[in-house]
């Protein structure tokens, strides 16, 4: 079965243009801070991979779903979003404000990065993608949503940032529900894998219609998490940034 996304393009045809343009990027090359050895296909290719963390570290967000009262008896937190904002105080009036700021530099460090990343983890990666469909919307087309997640584990706080592209309206635990349309996009993951499809860092979200990016031990191990859960780890699913491909190309250009 080959989908129509209401863009126009096929899923696979999006996740060409986006896969060739990742590779076009120092995204395809850049060393990671966190390499992880159960995910190295060969665990001795892990030196070749790894650096020491860096700076460049990705700017602080709200969430989506976070409220005024999220930060209002935290000054920590108030802090940290008020000195990335650059404004003096948190209030309930400059709230939504302060929002968008940060989302904007959030995409603005993402564009600024992209094409020479030298080193990242998985978190810069996850911005490095949202600046790159920011500089270059015709990727995905008109009219798709493009998401930034977090998962996190309930065993030491472990956690996993990534791009979804195209997800379906659904709860967001439920991936078996993202759609024909969805993929995620995690060049982290790609960067420990040394043949295909690991080596891709597009993975569609289901079978149908895929072609050769159909990575089923990433969707079992790094999405779904089979073995932690099996293990009794509690996954979470915390989508953190919203965008669709129509409003991302007006983040990140400093007008907020």
């Amino acid at each position: 079965m080959t989908e129509t996304t209401h863009s126009g393009s096929t899923r696979v045809e999006r996740m060409k243009r986006v896969q060739e343009a990742i590779d076009k990027t120092g995204m395809a090359s850049a060393l990671l801070w966190n390499p992880w050895k159960g995910l190295m296909e060969n665990a001795d290719d892990l030196d070749e991979i790894k650096t020491p963390a860096g700076g460049g570290q990705v700017p602080e967000i709200i969430p989506i779903g976070k409220t005024y009262q999220d930060y209002a008896h935290s000054a920590v937190s108030r802090t940290k979003v008020t000195v990335a904002a650059k404004v003096d105080v948190l209030t309930p009036q400059n709230f939504d404000q302060v929002v968008i700021k940060l989302k904007d530099r959030y995409v603005e460090v993402g564009r600024t990065n992209f094409a020479d990343l030298k080193s990242a983890n998985c978190t810069l990666f996850a911005c490095c993608v949202i600046g790159m469909l920011a500089t270059t919307p015709q990727l995905l087309g008109p009219g798709v949503r493009v998401e930034l997640f977090s998962l996190v584990e309930s065993t030491g706080g472990a956690g996993h940032a990534y791009v979804v592209v195209g997800r379906a309206d659904c709860e967001v635990k439920d991936v078996d529900a993202y759609g024909a349309d969805c993929f995620f996009i995690d060049v982290w993951y790609a960067r420990h894998r040394c043949t295909t499809p690991g080596t891709f860092s597009v993975k569609p979200a289901t079978p149908d219609g895929a072609g050769q990016f159909w990575d089923e031990f990433f969707l079992r191990e790094c999405i779904k998490n089979e073995t932690a859960k099996a293990k009794g780890v509690k996954i979470t699913f915390v989508p953190k940034l919203s965008f669709t491909s129509d409003d991302l190309p007006t983040f990140g250009l400093g007008k907020y």
